[in-house]
């Protein structure tokens, strides 16, 4: 038996995996913002392949009037010249509805498995389960929840700040976040969406003894200037340096969780 045959048969039985990977990564959230080889996606999909295959043919030993013969896949795995080809013509429709099935409920779990681990917030939590797209961690405010356990829900409105070049000099462009692009290829990122923008010149910084208006009151810094318009798109290749604000509403939930990490001997 050739080589060939006996790598398609192996890649048919880690398809399930592959497809509940790809089921699992669906969603804004969980696009990739970083290449991943064809040989890496495969390794990450043969631990969910092995507890499906292994608990499909639970089923179907148990289920059915059928039975799985281990020893016929290991000789199609390893090309055994002794296989009986008589053997594979008599399973062939089985297996199709077998391995067709199994796709279906792989496709299905990774659509159940993304949603309780987004649910109950567990790829916050464990490092192993969280999705590719960086962005969206940083832009929806749950890395502000990996970094102080503060809600999400709780962030009134996210501020960015990107230094981006001009011919005056350097310039900060000040804004609330209101949408974001990835890259076609998902990639990275490739625009922001920003209202109530203001920009300044990042030399014009002030003194240490001056007080800073704030981000609301920009309007009242002469170093600042309001740009018109509704929406300032900024292209990702455009910026030099970016800053990322969270801007909480203040609650008695949220005071108190900060009064509780600001005594002493907490964490």
């Amino acid at each position: 038996m050739s080589l060939v045959f006996s790598s398609l048969f192996l890649f048919i039985l880690i398809s399930p995996g592959l497809i509940f990977r790809f089921s699992y990564l669906q969603g804004t959230y969980a696009k990739l913002t970083f290449k991943v080889s064809a040989v890496e996606e495969i390794f990450w999909a043969l631990i969910p392949a092995l507890f499906l295959q292994l608990a499909a043919i639970l089923v179907v030993d148990q289920f059915t009037a059928y039975e799985v013969q281990l020893e016929v896949i290991y000789q199609l795995i390893t090309s055994n010249d002794a296989l009986d080809f008589h053997v594979i013509e008599q399973s062939l429709l089985p297996f199709l509805l077998y391995i067709t099935l199994l796709l279906m409920a792989s496709a299905v779990f990774g659509v159940i498995a993304r949603r309780l681990v987004r649910r109950y917030r567990l790829d916050l939590h464990t490092k192993f389960l969280r999705f590719g797209n960086e962005w969206h961690y940083l832009f929806s405010g749950e890395a502000f929840y990996l970094s102080k356990n503060i809600d999400p829900s709780s962030i009134a409105f996210i501020q960015i700040d990107v230094v981006m070049g001009s011919s005056e000099g350097d310039m900060i462009y000040s804004g609330i976040l209101e949408d974001y692009y990835l890259s076609r290829d998902n990639n990275g990122l490739d625009r922001l969406y920003l209202t109530n923008v203001y920009r300044r010149l990042l030399k014009d910084d002030l003194d240490a003894d001056v007080p800073n208006v704030g981000f609301l009151n920009r309007h009242l810094d002469e170093r600042y200037y309001a740009m018109p318009g509704d929406l300032f798109v900024v292209t990702y290749d455009d910026i030099k340096n970016l800053n990322v604000t969270y801007m909480i509403e203040l609650t008695d939930t949220t005071l108190e969780e900060a009064n509780e990490r600001d005594e002493p001997g907490t964490k």
